[in-house]
């Protein structure tokens, strides 16, 4: 019992000569292809050999084919053979018009069984005259050698012309030790076609598998350069953007530093102009504040460090407590920022110190690229098990390519060198990535000159075992503080 599977698996290997997996219909369809180029050259050699013959039997032999009749065969299987050969190829015109494998397929097997049935008409006719099959076992031979014929179809093909040619030997021939001689001539042609065959076959199979292999490592490879040549990019882009997000700050800091200390040395001092140069200090301490949180929160998301404290809490009052800490900046900057929520009270299970960190860079990006006089729309509502946290501004808004680049790291959607609007291209990214951890998603709706509109969606769930917390994770200093940090970059 245990040996049966393993005769069947060895049966199958023979049969299929190969195991080509996944190419398997690639490798058939290749190697009808090639089996049909070959047929092809095939018939144009016979019909230049046969008209060759044809034409020189006629000015060397037609004397001999007066004098002995039976020698007509010669040329009538000639002429013959050179109208089966046009005519296939006539249908060939036809079948490559039309391009069906199918029907290449059987054109191929026309051609064979032809060839071969032919050659044991030859053969049975030279076997009367001259007592040799010689031109079956030429034709099984080259036939083995020149074409790529699997297990099944040199079976069928070798060992059926064979037993229809012992079966004719049998009937046209009366002396046994010839006969016997002939089947053991023709048994041993036919076993070395299979070993031909197969070993044909197999290394047809074993080169494209190969080939196969190497144009796949080729497409990896090229696809890991591609990534290597994004990867470099990003990392030079990176270094660019860092570098400018740290020298602007600091030129800042050392020159409001310088202005104050040559104050002071001078004697001419001014509370004013201190206390100006100390708040952009202050400002600008901040911004790089802010620069050096949004790498190390982005480098502890990537090594999957970042901690979710999720607490139920309800998000319309989470929500509302921080538009309401930022509103007199805001409309300080001349824009009116309208709070609504289509939903009273939601208790979700969310981390409010996420919610406010998300919610103080959305607002900050609309209060950067909205003019005076524009407005901000922050609103609340729910829907298939979602609640949705909107901010819309009427500012000046992303174009289709940019909205599809503005969450990757770094991008920015202006890149010249002298931006009217600061910023590191961290914070979108970041914020779609604390989404992300926290489970929920964030998309954008915007048309350029009309302003845009984040969305961000979280799961509409609770905690079980926990009540319901009230009290804001953070106090009233440290909020400021972090207001302070997170628009540090839109300068007054």
């Amino acid at each position: 019992m245990i040996l049966l599977p393993k005769m069947i698996k060895r049966i199958t290997n023979i049969i299929s000569a190969s195991d080509l997996g996944e190419y398997e219909e690639e490798f058939r369809n290749h190697r009808l292809v090639l089996n049909f180029e070959k047929c092809k050259i095939v018939a144009r050699i016979w019909i230049f050999i046969y008209t060759v013959l044809l034409v020189v039997g006629y000015f060397v032999y037609t004397p001999m084919y007066k004098e002995y009749k039976s020698c007509l065969y010669l040329p009538f299987n000639q002429v013959i053979m050179i109208i089966l050969a046009i005519s296939w190829f006539a249908l060939v015109k036809i079948i490559d018009k039309k391009s069906r494998t199918k029907l290449t397929n059987i054109m191929c097997h026309i051609f064979l069984n032809v060839s071969i049935y032919w050659c044991i008409l030859m053969g049975i006719n030279d076997l009367n005259r001259y007592g040799t099959v010689l031109p079956y076992i030429f034709c099984i031979l080259t036939l083995a050698a020149f074409l790529y014929l699997n297990f099944m179809e040199s079976s069928i093909l070798f060992i059926g012309s064979m037993v229809v040619l012992i079966v004719a030997l049998v009937y046209s021939m009366n002396e046994g030790a010839m006969l016997y001689s002939h089947i053991i001539n023709i048994a041993v042609s036919v076993i070395f076609s299979m070993i031909i065959s197969r070993i044909n076959y197999q290394r047809l199979a074993k080169d494209f598998i190969n080939e196969k292999n190497i144009l796949k490592a080729k497409e990896i490879l090229e696809a890991t350069n591609e990534k290597l040549k994004m990867y470099e990019r990003a990392r030079t882009d990176f270094f660019a953007n860092i570098s400018h997000e740290l020298r602007t700050p600091l030129n800042v800091i050392y020159s409001a530093e310088q202005m104050a200390e040559r104050m002071v040395s001078s004697g001419n001092f001014n509370n004013n102009k201190i206390n100006k140069y100390l708040k952009m200090m202050k400002q600008n301490c901040f911004r790089l504040i802010k620069l050096i949180n949004n790498l190390i929160d982005i480098t502890k998301i990537d090594a999957a460090n970042f901690e979710i404290r999720l607490r139920n809490m309800d998000i319309v009052k989470v929500v509302e407590d921080i538009t309401l800490s930022v509103a007199d900046y805001i409309e300080n900057k001349g824009v009116v920022l309208i709070f609504d929520t289509e939903i009273e009270e939601k208790v979700i299970a969310c981390d409010p110190d996420v919610v406010e960190r998300i919610m103080l860079n959305l607002l900050s990006n609309a209060v950067k690229f909205t003019d005076k006089g524009g407005n901000i729309f922050v609103n609340i509502y729910e829907g298939d098990g979602q609640v949705y946290l909107s901010v819309k501004d009427t500012g000046v808004g992303i174009s289709e390519v940019a909205k599809e680049q503005i969450f990757s790291r770094f991008v920015q959607v202006d890149k010249s060198i002298r931006r009217c609007r600061e910023g590191s291209g961290i914070g979108l990214s970041l914020v779609k990535s604390l989404l992300e951890v926290h489970g929920g998603s964030i998309s954008v709706k915007s048309k350029l000159g009309e302003g845009s509109e984040f969305i961000v969606a979280l799961r509409d769930c609770v905690l079980e075992d926990e009540g319901v917390t009230t009290q804001a994770s953070k106090g009233e200093d440290e909020r400021i503080q972090m207001i302070d940090i997170e628009f540090s970059d839109i300068y007054k």
